[in-house]
């Protein structure tokens, strides 16, 4: 590493640390609000099951704990607050030093190797995430060692982190499609690891456990079934809040085949461009999980730099950023107006959950129509050439 690729971690550590231990008040706001903190990513829900692990009770008997159960004994080793900053600090700082090296990974780029680092550093989405001590973290590094690994041609340890990503939220191990086609030479590999890990990771969970599988359905089984009907900036809960009863197992089932509806085609269409690939099904299931949080959302926004070469073909970048915009100022003011004045009502803040999900939406389209533009021009841009999408 460079100077410049040095400080920019360095920028990491500082701004993550220094803004938990300026504003220690901040945590608990930011870990309240929908946006950063979910059932599945909350610490306060983690904290939670720490007290209850630590004190011989059973985790997951009162529903209020849907985290793994190895992430639980990992925070239990943690008695101080300022180690548990330190944590998720440097959890966040690895993840803007894996985009710098995934930037080393290609030479067309036409962009510094620390710009997409310096980039995360500076995004806000992505430094409240961190001070909220979502979860959300843990899970989004396991996907950039995976990617970076996979880069690197380091199938063991892509599948290995792949597999930790899944055991700690599930929708990633959707992500193992693409990364098939990154390592075209090692696929049963890469396969056979990435199972045998998760189920090694599940195993020693049932031992934590005190040797009970109840925590299956706590941690995973309440994102399918999405049976905790909380606000938040996706699309599923107004759905469920307004529909009659005896539709709702259908409609969970084709949401649930609707994040996994685009993965392959994604993976097969684009397989020539594995890493683009691989960025696209992870727009894809950032817009289409249950449970999503702007800490992901701005996790995604990391990778836009990597399409430097395409730029030019990005139709909706302003109107992308107005709405990411719009969706950080407002999301809170509606939900303010909902829950805390009753001056508001439910359709205000889904209005906000589309906004947010129409923003993610242009990302993937511009995204998409760049790589079609490319292959359409063979590989060199050419941006007099105007052509309209049928």
């Amino acid at each position: 590493m460079n100077l410049r690729e040095l400080q920019v971690v360095f920028a990491c550590l500082a701004s993550r640390f220094g803004a938990a231990a300026v504003f220690p008040l901040l945590q608990q706001q930011l870990d309240r609000s929908v946006e950063f903190s979910t059932p599945v990513t909350s610490f306060r829900s983690l904290q939670e099951g720490v007290f209850l692990l630590q004190n011989d009770f059973p985790l997951y008997s009162g529903g209020v704990m849907h985290h793994a159960p190895l992430l639980v004994a990992l925070m239990s080793t943690f008695n101080s607050n300022t180690l548990i900053s330190l944590l998720f600090t440097c959890a966040d700082s690895a993840i803007a030093y894996q985009l710098i090296a995934m930037a080393k990974c290609f030479q067309n780029l036409h962009l510094p190797a620390w710009v997409p680092g310096a980039l995360y550093v500076i995004n806000p989405l992505v430094l409240l995430s961190s001070v909220s001590r979502s979860t959300v973290v843990f899970s989004n590094l396991a996907i950039s060692t995976a990617l970076l690994s996979a880069l690197q041609g380091k199938a063991v340890l892509s599948a290995a982190s792949i597999a930790v990503a899944a055991y700690l939220s599930l929708y990633p191990l959707l992500l193992l499609v693409p990364i098939l086609t990154l390592l075209p030479k090692d696929r049963f590999k890469t396969v056979a690891i990435t199972f045998t890990t998760l189920a090694g990771l599940l195993l020693s969970s049932y031992k934590i456990n005190d040797e009970n599988w109840n925590y299956l359905f706590s941690t995973y089984g309440v994102i399918i079934t999405f049976s905790k009907i909380i606000p938040n900036l996706g699309l599923w809960w107004y759905f469920f809040v307004e529909l009659f009863e005896m539709f709702i197992p259908f409609f969970k089932a084709v949401f649930n085949l609707f994040i996994v509806s685009c993965i392959i085609p994604f993976s097969l269409r684009f397989h020539k461009q594995p890493f683009y690939a691989f960025i696209l099904c992870l727009c894809w299931i950032t817009l289409t999980k249950s449970y999503p949080t702007l800490g992901e959302g701005g996790f995604l926004l990391s990778f836009v730099p990597f399409f430097r070469p395409l730029f030019g073909y990005f139709r909706y970048s302003v109107i992308s950023t107005l709405l990411f915009i719009h969706v950080s100022v407002l999301s809170p003011v509606f939900y303010h107006l909902w829950v805390d004045l009753g001056s508001g009502n439910s359709n205000f803040f889904y209005a906000i959950s589309l906004v947010y999900a129409l923003g993610l939406a242009t990302v993937l389209v511009d995204l998409v129509w760049a790589m079609l533009r490319i292959e359409y021009d063979k590989g060199k841009p050419n941006l007099n050439l105007k052509l309209t999408p049928i």
